[in-house]
């Protein structure tokens, strides 16, 4: 079976997590209600960005600038109930059951051409596997882009590492000690990284269109691509667990992570919130 397989309606949590656990990427076209969520972060963009177009507004606002006003977009769209509810729709017409289903903050990735307005949570996410800090075999993750890709512009995996063993820091990497470090504004990786190099022939970018919705599992090693295609990269992300793959261990192979720490406390459920810590404690 082919690595990226597109999908043109919904299915099931289980047959769905098959595919991912086996490390097929999944592109679910024509998703409606990304078509609507795409519409509301372009309106919102344009808004902070004093109507100036998202995508190339970074070439005629100084980085200062471009920064105060990407910085509160970003933090908005964490809380935007509005977003949240597209973004749980979206999930239901695929087929993800929001009873069962727990998922961690949305998240709008931003990531400017080249490296003067870069850094932070700007800049371009490094080579890991999301595995690596979760400790979550079951974990799905989505990613949908809000304006359209090229290679140049795009996420990018390394499916030659699926089953292949990579050095890394998750054994030493602490997520509340990132959060001290936020706080306090020291440097710290926001993910756990890789001690050896990667192979760069192991590449494979993946181009999908606004309103289609990329599923993969958390245990893929992927990354941005480093972005010189003179446009702004608008993208929106979350992850999930489903509670009866947890239950089970059901899951993708773990052929290097090395932490200790299960993250349960990142994800709520879909339908209400629920935290997924207390289900798993009344298991």
């Amino acid at each position: 079976m082919a690595l990226l397989e597109r999908i043109d309606g919904p299915l099931p949590d289980r047959e769905r997590a098959e595919h991912a656990f086996a490390g097929r990427l999944l592109v679910f076209t024509d998703v409606p209600s990304l078509r609507a969520l795409c519409a509301r972060l372009d309106a919102r963009a344009r808004e902070a960005l004093g109507g100036l177009d998202p995508q190339t507004a970074q070439f005629e606002l100084g980085r200062d600038t471009w920064l105060a006003r990407i910085d509160p977009l970003q933090r908005s769209g964490r809380r935007d109930p509005a977003l949240r509810h597209l973004f749980t729709a979206a999930l239901a017409e695929v087929g993800v059951d929001a009873q069962r289903t727990y998922a961690d903050k949305l998240t709008l990735r931003v990531v400017p051409h080249g490296t003067t307005h870069g850094g932070g949570r700007h800049s371009m996410t490094a080579v890991h596997r999301d595995t690596w800090g979760s400790n979550l075999r079951a974990q799905i993750n989505w990613w949908t882009p809000i304006y359209a890709l090229s290679s140049r512009r795009t996420i990018a995996f390394y499916p030659g590492y699926w089953s292949r063993p990579v050095a890394n820091t998750s054994d030493a990497w602490d997520f509340d000690e990132l959060l001290a470090c936020r706080r306090d504004g020291r440097p710290y990786p926001t993910v756990p990284e890789p001690t050896e190099p990667v192979d760069p022939a192991a590449e494979r970018r993946i181009v999908i269109e606004p309103g289609e919705l990329l599923c993969f599992s958390g245990a893929h090693l992927h990354a941005s691509v480093s972005n010189d295609s003179a446009r702004t990269r608008f993208s929106l992300e979350t992850r999930t667990v489903n509670l009866d793959d947890l239950r089970a261990e059901r899951g993708a192979p773990n052929v290097d992570g090395l932490g200790t720490k299960r993250m349960f406390r990142w994800f709520a459920r879909l339908s209400d919130g629920a935290a997924l810590s207390a289900a798993m404690e009344s298991a």
